[in-house]
């Protein structure tokens, strides 16, 4: 410790001060190691002072080091799902605008940050301000909506849960332990916490109710860099693992929960944009059975493009599903709750951090950590997180439903890109 430190390069300094050069300009123990550790003399006198009374009862201890606090925006998935839910207050035919929001979200002990920082989480989750009827209200994304909806009809008209499987994406670093522990603050009560967050282990799995673990179905890998890991896992990397590792795994067909990932959204016959030439763009729409040619001028050909793309939309990981006798529903953006495996990473977590208290903290001894920890989930932890991601799911869309009575009765009128009566805005001030 940096008080122990002191302390013993004091005692070196007086117990060897007649062999230094007497014709120094620093006479006194104090100023001489003051110039020697370069620290106020007063910080010496209190290290002198405890440290010459000092018992293994009575150690010198450096103040801990005051850590960052964490970002009110930092939120995890499961805590912007419920400030989603609180934002659904208005199904309760009112008007809901940040202020009443923010007010909303501290009663519940959701949120304790400002205006600020609660606009940069809503903003994150696919929300953002509308001006309606002369009065600015916070909307949810049609775009987001729509594919939610798309999704909730499609899951709550699942027969058999026990056939759905769930794929997901997520890391564990070398340093990743328990933040805290009991301790008498000696050394020998005192786990050797790694400084930083070490090498990163990129991890995939796939899980079902009736399976547990899909067999021989984990993909790890230490990663190259220190950047997020949505980057390192690539589509042919993600690609070759469903196609030869996951699909052939699978013994009846099931439907497979993926999110909207860029890996996993490789799409066929991309559809061109405003940086392709005109022959491009016909040639793509002349393939989907669209009436276009050359003599049409390009905006003609984009607007065509927009109002088509979405009618003829195939993803490479959707065709080899089906290939297999599998079909793939896929999560709307910002709705993880909806991946059951979610909830099975906070055990896969909690186990590593748990049995990683103590050196070597490497990324061997955490992938051993990690086959371990995938052991200890059973078929019955599985089961549990199936059956409560498809009670959410149901939950949700009668949700909807009553949400879209509150729209249909025109308590709450949307402005869209299309409505001329109304300006839309995006700015963060209101009226409050």
């Amino acid at each position: 410790m940096a008080s122990q430190y002191i302390y013993e390069n004091l005692m070196y300094v007086h117990k060897n001060k007649d062999s230094f050069s007497k014709r120094s300009d620093i006479h006194s123990v104090n100023t001489r190691s003051k110039h020697k550790l370069v620290i106020p003399v007063s910080r010496l006198h209190r290290a002198k002072k405890f440290g010459s009374t000092g018992t293994e009862d009575n150690i010198l201890r450096t103040p801990k080091k005051k850590r960052r606090t964490k970002p009110v925006t930092d939120i995890d998935t499961f805590d912007a799902d419920s400030i989603r839910n609180n934002i659904y207050y208005y199904s309760r035919n009112e008007y809901l605008n940040r202020k009443k929001l923010l007010a909303s979200l501290r009663v519940a002990g959701l949120f304790s940050g400002g205006k600020t920082a609660l606009t940069k989480i809503l903003k994150d989750i696919g929300f953002s301000y509308k001006k309606t009827d002369k009065r600015k209200i916070l909307l949810e994304r049609y775009d987001i909506i729509l594919k939610r909806i798309s999704f909730l009809r499609e899951a709550k008209n699942i027969d058999n849960w026990d056939n759905v499987v769930f794929i997901d994406e997520t890391w564990l670093n070398a340093n990743h332990t328990v933040s805290r522990s009991w301790t008498d603050d000696t050394q020998a009560s005192t786990s050797k916490v790694p400084m930083g967050k070490g090498a990163c282990l990129i991890i995939c799995h796939a899980g079902s109710a009736k399976y547990g673990f899909v067999e021989n179905a984990l993909l790890a890998f230490q990663s190259k860099t220190t950047n997020d890991y949505h980057e390192e896992m690539n589509a042919t990397t993600f690609k070759e693992w469903f196609q030869n590792v996951l699909l052939p795994s699978l013994p009846e067909p099931s439907v497979i929960f993926m999110d909207n990932a860029s890996y996993h959204s490789v799409q066929i016959q991309k559809p061109p944009t405003q940086a392709n030439k005109k022959e491009e763009m016909v040639a793509w729409l002349q393939a989907k059975g669209i009436d276009a040619n050359m003599q049409m001028l390009k905006p003609e050909l984009i607007k065509l493009v927009k109002e088509n793309k979405a009618a003829n939309v195939r993803y490479e990981i959707d065709e080899l599903a089906l290939e297999y006798g599998h079909r793939v529903l896929r999560i709307p953006p910002y709705h993880c709750q909806y991946n059951a495996i979610e909830l099975v990473w906070a055990q896969i977590k909690g186990y590593a951090a748990r049995h990683n208290t103590s050196p070597p903290f490497s990324t061997k001894k955490m992938m051993t950590l990690l086959i371990e920890a995938c052991g200890e989930v059973t078929r019955d932890d599985w089961a549990k997180v199936v059956e409560k991601t498809k009670n959410l799911i149901v939950e949700h869309f009668d949700r909807d439903i009553r949400i879209d009575s509150v729209i249909d009765n025109n308590i709450i009128i949307h402005v869209g890109e299309d409505d001329d009566e109304h300006t839309t805005s995006s700015s963060e001030s209101e009226s409050d």
